[in-house]
């Protein structure tokens, strides 16, 4: 599959979990874009992703609603770990006109944070650290030189700034500022944009 344009990345740390991506839209050569959000906030969870934005935003707000449908018809939160297997089902559901996209959901449950990525027909994989997207070859060699599951949320986004920063430099899919979202083990989540020159 060719690369989708785009990077997109997350780190789980002890204190919670960071997802980021840049906000160049840009198809065939052409930036259509230079706005374009590729990581949201739902309930308590998050997803980032790189590919068809349209493909991003429908699994969103997929998401949204069944996350929602879940936890009023059992009464409970859902853990992250189930929903992101309810995402990873989704796609599958779609594996023969899957949805254009690569994502990273993560979240804090119970269990602690969690992070998972996802390819276009579901494959689930927890991980720690990952990457998706044109750039995620250049910001993967930065996560996996600076990544301490124990530094704090402070150096995680120092860490996820700087992989950004090396991925929009290299390549030009990628760009016009970086979206961050934290979400703390306390369940709280702040939401910054870091412009970019």
């Amino acid at each position: 599959m060719e690369e989708l344009p785009a990077t997109a990345l997350g780190i789980k740390l002890n204190d919670g979990i960071i997802l980021a991506a840049e906000r160049r839209l840009s198809y065939g050569g052409f930036v259509l874009s230079r706005s374009a959000k590729k990581v949201f906030k739902i309930g308590r969870f998050g997803i980032a992703g790189a590919g068809i934005m349209g493909d991003i935003q429908t699994l969103t707000r997929l998401m949204n609603v069944e996350i929602k449908y879940y936890e009023m018809y059992n009464n409970k939160p859902i853990s992250v770990k189930a929903a992101a297997k309810l995402l990873s089902v989704i796609l599958y559901q779609y594996k023969w006109t899957p949805f254009i996209s690569e994502l990273l959901f993560g979240g804090v449950d119970d269990e602690g944070p969690k992070l998972f990525v996802l390819d276009p027909i579901g494959s689930l994989i927890e991980d720690n650290y990952a990457a998706v997207g044109s750039g995620a070859r250049v910001a993967i060699g930065v996560l996996e030189s600076e990544y301490d599951p124990s530094m704090n949320l402070d150096k995680g986004k120092e860490i996820v700034l700087k992989a950004l920063k090396a991925a929009i430099e290299r390549d030009v899919t990628s760009g016009d500022g970086i979206d961050i979202l934290t979400i703390k083990r306390d369940n709280t989540s702040s939401e910054d944009f870091i412009k970019i020159f």
